[in-house]
């Protein structure tokens, strides 16, 4: 990806020297319309479990368990799209990629609850959530590019 390192000076010695690339290659066009519509699916996606979570808590759901449930909605929303227009991958290993899918998936949740139960320390509860899907959705999108949808 990178060639031709180049080594800035290091004047006075109170730093190491840094490395920087000269030149970068940009990911291929079809890369990045992929991210442009895992994007896509991820706003999607966004509005749905935000949305859901809202709606649940507004009717007195506990906080934990709308969490979940809204994150539910929105994996079952994603596995559809990305498997047929993201990543583009219809008919061929649906069950293995279902699995993975959805392992994946309940992994970056369970690091997003984490993170989520954390802000709550010091955040307002919707402020938490907002950022606990951010932090989710690049940890699965890193997760089906390296490894559900390959």
């Amino acid at each position: 990806m990178f060639t031709n390192w180049k080594c800035l000076p290091n004047k006075g010695g109170a730093f190491p020297v840094l490395l920087f690339p000269q030149k970068m290659r940009l990911p291929p066009r079809s890369e990045i319309l992929r991210f442009v519509r895992f994007g896509l699916v991820g706003v999607l996606n966004t509005a749905i479990t935000f949305v859901l979570f809202w709606a649940l808590r507004a009717v007195s759901v506990d906080i934990d368990l709308a969490n979940l449930l809204s994150y539910l909605a929105g994996m079952i929303n994603s596995f559809v799209c990305n498997k047929l227009w993201v990543f583009r991958s219809p008919g061929k290993g649906w069950e293995r990629e279902a699995a993975l899918f959805f392992l994946g998936t309940g992994i970056c949740w369970a690091l997003q609850w984490c993170a989520f139960r954390g802000m709550l320390l010091i955040l307002p509860e919707l402020l938490a959530q907002l950022l606990g899907m951010c932090f989710y959705t690049l940890l699965n999108y890193l997760y089906n590019r390296l490894i559900a949808f390959r």
